[in-house]
């Protein structure tokens, strides 16, 4: 018998539904529009430059607000988004239009100036724009001198500015001349290739901050200020001497990594000097109040440098107020590390960056720190970092003599470069005899530093230009 089979019934799909439109709500009132004019100059002071010129094709409202807002113009931000024709003109300087929009900008802009940054114009350029901000009671000024025009010397109006707070320059130079009183009211300098006159920072009353950074041989760099707080000091590959006379408001003396290695230091009077470093274990010559440290014979490929201390009568003979000290050790080097740390009886951090490329193969003075005895520093040590930490016999013998006789000491953090296994560190602490501890408080730290960061926090704000 036949049977018809079933036909399936087919389904139509569902119609997806149309989203009906649905109209935007009614414009409220423009409630920012209606804030006075103060709260207005405040919002835009904040944004850049660029955006708060845009607002004023907002409304006839915002048309001229931006003008009489506290004006922040830097000069690097006006970069040009269609590359020029190249010639002579444009190879030494950026395109002609983008100097046109900051002539226009800081011409247009009648309020006051909270910071201006200027790179690479001409000396004539710099005088009208300094001129004017100066007026205009400039706070913060930044000043980057065309290397094709040679050095840009400071106008003696600046020089006179009340309202000027921070000052930058770069490839600039001071009059030869100088007033008896100059920059009133500045607190922080910073000079990048600009010689320092000896006459400047007894004359800046009220100076607390000092950068100080140079690429070549000069004149040794004599600090003597009342007022100075805090000073950042970078030599790259020149040899020149850093004198601390007179700073006896010093509280930070800041370093770059390599600085001592060509810079000879001497801090003669500081006595409320809290926080220094980098001291590359390579120094040339410390000299810290009547103690002496310095390199007799540079290295060689066989033999490790030789140091001689010296120790004269001096009220400063070590420095009790130093809290906080750091230092690059390489294992080639360390024979100078204790008697550097003689000198600090009153410590309570030491920061340790690792020179890469340690081994145990460049280690020739195994055993040194087991003659030391007892520093004074460890009544008082309390923590310790190890940047680049390795674990070789050079890491593990100075952790030993720390923690054997650290006797306050309660932190030891240690940053690695390597993986970090269970096995690595139970080897480390036998090695290092953990458990012969003098502070029952103390707690070794072992960290995976990935970044390789080579700054410590308190160095962070180490400016370079």
């Amino acid at each position: 018998m036949y049977f018809r089979k079933k036909r399936k019934r087919e389904t139509k799909p569902t119609p997806t539904p149309v989203p009906v439109p649905v109209p935007p709500p009614p414009a409220g009132p423009d409630l920012i529009s209606q804030l006075p004019n103060s709260i207005l100059h405040s919002i835009l002071s904040l944004l850049p430059i660029k955006d708060a010129v845009r607002t004023s094709a907002l409304s006839s409202r915002w048309r001229h607000l931006w003008k009489a807002a506290p004006l922040r113009l830097d000069s690097s931000s006006f970069d040009p988004n269609v590359q020029p024709p190249l010639n002579l003109f444009h190879v030494i300087r950026p395109p002609y239009w983008s100097w046109e929009a900051i002539f226009r900008v800081f011409h247009s802009h009648h309020g006051p100036i909270q910071s201006l940054s200027l790179t690479l114009f001409t000396p004539s350029e710099m005088d009208r724009f300094v001129e004017s901000a100066v007026q205009r009671g400039i706070r913060q000024l930044n000043l980057v001198a065309s290397y094709y025009e040679g050095t840009y010397e400071l106008p003696a109006f600046l020089l006179l500015c009340n309202s000027l707070h921070q000052l930058s320059l770069r490839g600039c130079a001071f009059p030869q001349a100088l007033p008896l009183s100059i920059f009133p009211n500045l607190t922080e300098l910073r000079l990048n290739s600009v010689p320092l006159p000896n006459d400047l920072l007894p004359n800046c009353a009220s100076l607390q901050t000092l950068l100080l950074a140079t690429s070549s041989e000069g004149p040794p760099v004599s600090i003597s200020s009342p007022s100075l707080r805090k000073l950042v000091f970078d030599v790259d590959s020149s040899r020149t001497e850093l004198i601390i006379e007179y700073a006896p408001n010093l509280e930070s003396l800041m370093l770059g990594e390599e600085t001592t290695c060509f810079c000879k230091l001497k801090v003669l009077d500081a006595p409320k000097l809290q926080l220094l470093g980098f001291i590359h274990a390579n120094f040339r010559a410390v000299q810290l109040g009547g103690t002496l440290i310095e390199q007799l014979e540079e290295p060689t490929l066989i033999l490790p440098p030789i140091f001689k201390v010296n120790a004269t009568p001096c009220r400063t003979n070590t420095l009790f107020s130093v809290k906080t000290l750091a230092i690059e050790m390489e294992c080639y080097f360390e024979k100078a590390i204790p008697d550097l740390l003689r000198c600090f009886p009153c410590l309570e951090n030491l920061d340790i960056l690792k020179y890469e490329g340690n081994g145990d193969e460049h280690y020739l003075d195994k055993g040194i720190w087991e003659e030391q005895g007892s520093l004074s520093l460890l009544d008082h040590l309390k923590t310790v970092t190890v940047k680049r930490f390795c674990g070789d016999q050079c890491d593990v013998e100075l952790l030993r003599y720390l923690v054997v006789h650290g006797k306050v000491l309660h932190n030891i953090t240690l940053l690695c470069s390597r993986h970090i296994s269970k096995k690595f560190v139970l080897t480390k602490k036998r090695q290092i005899c953990f458990e012969k501890r003098a502070s029952s408080d103390l707690a070794l730290v072992f960290f995976r530093d990935a970044k390789r960061n080579v700054h410590f926090s308190l160095w962070n704000d180490l400016i370079y230009y």
